[in-house]
């Protein structure tokens, strides 16, 4: 081999091992942007949180659609689907909220259906809140009293107060009830007490009453208790539903 040859081969020797040492030492390529990858995460996140929102307000459950977009919006508030929530998300919390307290009311009212004698007796009762307790009580030792709106096929509709184990201090006369309607003024309402001596004070006007309460929603009356004296009962009765009481037929 002549010595020319020998230094060429030395040359292309030496400039592949270059190459290779200068590609073994190129930087790697750049990692994607930490931030912009968080971001995207984030957009598609609230993406799936709105399809649910508005999947929820389609079906009418507006108390998780609620809880849905709040969370959503506090979560990823700068992206856009927490933008299109919040074009609705207050609408949708008021009436969640107005719906909620709707449930809450109807189920304060009980509703039996009798057979008795002359036909079916239909009842809506409702107990007072918060319950009476006697001094030094409370808890299960408070007194309850229920308001009962009655249909009888024989006596007819019916409005009365009753005390589980008391009765009415009606030494004074119990010929008028004092009851406010949803704050307004408190005024005499005739009532009655039962011949029978029964712990139940019957509200005369039962048609006038019934008409008052289907348009309010707190009733105060004020009773005088034996032992307990003069007490105002409370009753929540925006959650009456007279579709349970179907005969509405007085007494004759």
């Amino acid at each position: 081999m002549s010595q020319r040859l020998s230094a060429i081969i030395v040359l292309a020797s030496a400039l592949a091992l270059a190459a290779c040492s200068s590609s073994s030492n190129a930087p790697p390529a750049p990692a994607p942007d930490a931030v912009a990858v968080a971001k995207a995460n984030a957009a598609a996140q609230a993406e799936k949180s709105l399809k649910l929102y508005e999947q929820m307000r389609a079906t009418g459950s507006l108390d998780i659609a609620a809880q849905v977009g709040a969370e959503a919006v506090a979560k990823y508030p700068d992206s856009a689907a927490a933008a299109k929530i919040r074009e609705t998300l207050g609408e949708v919390t008021a009436k969640a909220k107005e719906e909620g307290e709707a449930r809450r009311l109807a189920r304060l009212w009980a509703y039996t259906v009798t057979s008795v004698k002359g036909g079916t007796q239909y009842a809506g009762s409702i107990e007072n809140e918060p319950p009476l307790a006697p001094p030094g009580l409370s808890g299960k030792d408070a007194k309850h009293v229920h308001l009962i709106l009655r249909q009888h096929p024989e006596w007819g509709q019916t409005v009365y107060l009753i005390l589980d184990n008391e009765k009415f201090n009606c030494k004074s006369g119990c010929k008028t009830l004092s009851i406010s309607f949803d704050g307004e003024p408190a005024k005499p309402w005739k009532a009655t007490i039962p011949p029978t001596g029964e712990p139940a004070l019957f509200i005369d006007d039962d048609k006038a009453f019934i008409a008052r309460v289907l348009k309010t929603k707190k009733v105060a009356i004020e009773v005088n208790l034996v032992g307990d004296g003069r007490k105002t009962l409370v009753f929540e009765t925006g959650g009456l539903d007279m579709s349970h009481l179907p005969n509405t037929t007085k007494k004759k």
